[in-house]
């Protein structure tokens, strides 16, 4: 609702074009240029409406974390707190909140975070939760590559056709390769670039498929492969 207040010609005249650009490119996941876009419209955004103003500033935050503008998020997310986080947008924000701990060193904040998300009644939230908890417990041990397969796979099933199953997908191929399922970890790339073939992810996934495949053929990786 609140963009579509926005869109209204009556209303969203009144704002900066550069504002504008910067939702596009946000919702293009053009992160390092939306985060460039809304630093330069911060007064801009201050002027909207409260209603206007938090889906915009969650926008801003997620572009700062994209490009690991760790101190930018942590303003837009102090932000948030100043104009109050509606139920709606707070597993959200949460999820935002916890990897902004993580990237800061605060794992133990960053865990209690990504479990607040994952048992909300937001799925997509839970879903992204979900990703950053099992490769938060990868890092610390916590979880063995099976365990971690079988979860990964199963969010693969649940949540689809999105950016969440592309990242899916980036630690589905890893975990593939790892434990020797080559044919499993290749054919990934082909349902990635399938999803999106632009997206910074999936050329890296793509990236990774050709280098298993050489390794496979031209090294002696594929030797007891039949």
């Amino acid at each position: 609702a609140a963009f579509r207040d926005l869109a209204n010609p009556a209303i969203g005249a009144n704002y900066d074009s550069q504002l504008w650009k910067a939702l596009a490119l946000a919702r293009e996941h053009k992160w390092a240029e939306a985060r460039e876009k809304f630093k330069n419209v911060q007064f801009a955004i201050t002027a909207l409406p409260i209603d206007l103003q938090r889906p915009i500033v969650a926008d801003a935050m997620r572009a700062s974390l994209e490009v690991k503008d760790y101190s930018g998020a942590a303003a837009r997310s102090s932000d948030l707190d100043a104009i109050g986080i509606p139920d709606e947008m707070k597993p959200e924000v949460t999820v935002m909140r916890g990897r902004l701990s993580e990237a800061l060193g605060r794992d133990k904040d960053a865990r209690a975070q990504f479990e607040e998300a994952m048992a909300s009644p937001d799925r997509q939230a839970a879903a992204e939760a979900q990703i950053h908890d099992i490769a938060l417990r990868q890092k610390h041990n916590e979880i063995n590559q099976q365990d971690a397969l079988h979860n990964l796979e199963t969010l693969s099933v649940m949540w689809r056709g999105d950016g969440l199953e592309v990242q899916t997908l980036q630690m589905l191929q890893g975990l593939y390769t790892d434990t020797g399922h080559y044919a499993e970890a290749l054919a990934v790339s082909r349902t990635a670039t399938k999803l999106q073939p632009n997206s910074a992810v999936s050329r890296q996934i793509q990236d990774n498929a050709s280098a298993l495949f050489a390794q496979l053929f031209l090294s002696s990786k594929g030797d007891d492969l039949p």
